[in-house]
């Protein structure tokens, strides 16, 4: 019997030989329809994912009512146009009126020091 504390280890170091395995055809078959279908994966990664490279684009997409449709020139600069649907205000809503607090009143009464002599 060998234990971590026994001198004599000879046994641990002898690995024991297994079989030779025998390759699953499932695993095969899943290694080649992966690299076979590898090519039409990166082929389908088309130019839809919103980039520019330099050259004009166009966005259009809805903000609430209201459909937007944003242009972009080479330069970077862009123009905005919105068309809402009748009935709703155009562009966005109003910014919240912001009131302001009452200020503190600015009278301070200091009372007189009270000394105690004896």
């Amino acid at each position: 019997m060998v234990t971590p504390f026994s001198l004599n280890d000879d046994s641990m170091r002898i690995i024991p030989t297994s079989h030779p395995r025998t390759p699953n055809p499932l695993l095969a078959w899943s290694a080649a329809a992966l690299f076979a279908l590898a090519p039409l994966a990166a082929q389908a990664d088309s130019d839809k994912h919103r980039h520019r490279h330099g050259r004009e684009y166009k966005e259009q997409y809805w903000d609430g009512a209201c459909k937007v449709e944003r242009k972009w020139k080479r330069n970077g600069d862009y123009q905005e146009k919105r068309k809402c649907r009748d009935g709703h205000r155009y562009g966005y809503a109003p910014q919240p009126v912001v009131v302001p607090a009452m200020p503190a009143p600015a009278i301070v009464i200091n009372p007189p020091p009270i000394v105690i002599r004896p």
